[in-house]
């Protein structure tokens, strides 16, 4: 229902400092949390040199809760008691919060995408609230997710197509986000203090809430927080600056997901900067990443005792800190410890392990390292079946330096099987005699 400012100001002065819960979650996802997407992580501590403080991660919420009431409830609602404008209460009102705070996370996304674009750099996820858009094996796709309607958030993963100019590009990427919600916040204050008397006038309670959220993300984005195992765009920017190890793990693991869509191979990761970034990452899942990366760099780059040492190094950080891993990383190790190691016992352990997280997903990971298990347990006809699904899958596939890694390992997995058929084929008339 609609209501004059003045009326609502005097009778429900108590409505509104007691925000429910809904608004400030609401709000808290809106402002605080980080827009870019890297990696899938669960949640762990601090690593040192992350530029982020315990402390100051929870006092950001409540810098931005205060800054949304000091910004709405306080200069908002006195401007337009002045000016006698009339706003929406209850219902209305949150539909305009999360229409708001899907504007604001649009924004913020498309500014990381345009510049990152205009960079030469090549967009693989882009989500604003429950409307997801991501790049897999080579085609867009789309998903729906409902929970999200009132978890409004955002996140965009931007990738370079070659490291020169990485550090630039880099930060004027991610610096793009807090500046088009600056300027979208500068637009929509504009819009509500011209409102009073206009065609758009009753529009201005929408734009206050749009001004008041952007401005708030403009400026709380850009200082270095962690909310999860995930950095505010300040947090990243310091973390490329500081030319520690975190400015390392971004060049090292930029390549990982620019190999996605990209020829850049696994063999073209700066290898120096992932082991600087490794000896201070230590734990946790990024400290697993990056040793499955040097595996991986190692086992593209054909050294493949190189690749085993540095896939035991994962294994050994998995039994520490990182063993809640998704299904999907366990099918490294299973390919590992069977083609690399020859080690039957423990490929079937591994299996069992992602077994136990129930894969839905049976793409050439999963049916690569089926037939690699059954290869190494000399379960033939079973890994035949299973490199022909894996194969087919593989050359659907589009070109790009992940993929091509994938068919490599495709093909050096056909090579064990024919000369495991081979030996079998030889040993079979020797057992009839």
């Amino acid at each position: 229902m609609l209501y004059g400012v003045s009326e609502v100001w005097r009778e429900e002065v108590l409505w509104y400092v007691a925000l429910p819960l809904f608004s400030v979650g609401v709000l808290g996802l809106i402002v605080f949390s980080p827009r870019t997407l890297t990696e899938e992580t669960s949640i762990e501590e601090s690593i040192p040199g992350d530029g982020t403080n315990p402390v100051l991660d929870t006092l950001i919420w409540i810098f931005g809760i205060a800054g949304y009431f000091a910004g709405y409830y306080w200069w908002w609602m006195r401007w337009a008691d002045a000016k006698a404008l009339p706003i929406f209460q209850g219902l209305p009102y949150y539909l305009e919060i999360l229409i708001a705070s899907l504007v604001v996370a649009l924004v913020h996304e498309l500014g990381h995408s345009i510049v990152g674009k205009a960079l030469g750099m090549r967009l693989r996820v882009f989500a604003v609230g429950p409307f997801h858009w991501y790049l897999h094996e080579g085609t867009w796709k789309f998903q729906f997710y409902p929970a999200n309607i009132i978890a409004v958030g955002g996140a965009t993963s931007v990738v370079p197509t070659t490291l020169e100019h990485f550090l630039p590009n880099q930060i004027c990427m991610i610096a793009a986000g807090p500046l088009a919600s600056l300027l979208g916040g500068l637009l929509a204050f504009c819009g509500a203090i011209t409102a009073s008397n206009s065609s758009w006038e009753p529009a201005w309670q929408l734009l206050a809430i749009i001004a008041t959220l952007s401005l708030l993300a403009s400026i709380l984005n850009l200082i270095p927080f962690k909310t999860g195992a995930s950095y505010s765009d300040g947090a990243q920017i310091y973390q490329l600056l500081s030319k520690g190890p975190w400015s390392d793990y971004h060049r090292a693991t930029s390549v990982v997901h620019s190999a996605i869509v990209t020829p850049l191979r696994l063999r073209d990761i700066d290898v120096e900067a992932l082991k600087r970034a490794s000896s201070s990452i230590t734990r946790g899942q990024r400290g697993l990443l990056l040793r499955l990366y040097a595996y991986e760099y190692h086992f593209d780059s054909g050294n493949l005792s190189d690749a085993s040492e540095a896939l035991a190094k994962a294994e050994a950080i998995y039994e520490e800190s990182a063993s809640d891993i998704s299904a999907h990383l366990h099918t490294v190790f299973v390919f590992g410890t069977a083609y690399l190691r020859r080690d039957a016992a423990a490929a079937h352990l591994w299996w069992e392990r992602m077994q136990s997280k129930k894969p839905d997903h049976f793409n050439v990971d999963y049916w690569l390292a089926h037939s690699a298990l059954c290869w190494i347990e000399n379960r033939l006809d079973e890994a035949e079946k299973a490199w022909q699904k894996c194969y087919a899958l593989a050359q659907q596939l589009p070109i790009t330096g992940a993929y091509e890694f994938d068919r490599y390992r495709v093909s050096l997995l056909r090579t064990a099987l024919d000369e495991s058929l081979t030996r079998l084929d030889q040993e079979q008339p020797a057992t009839i005699k």
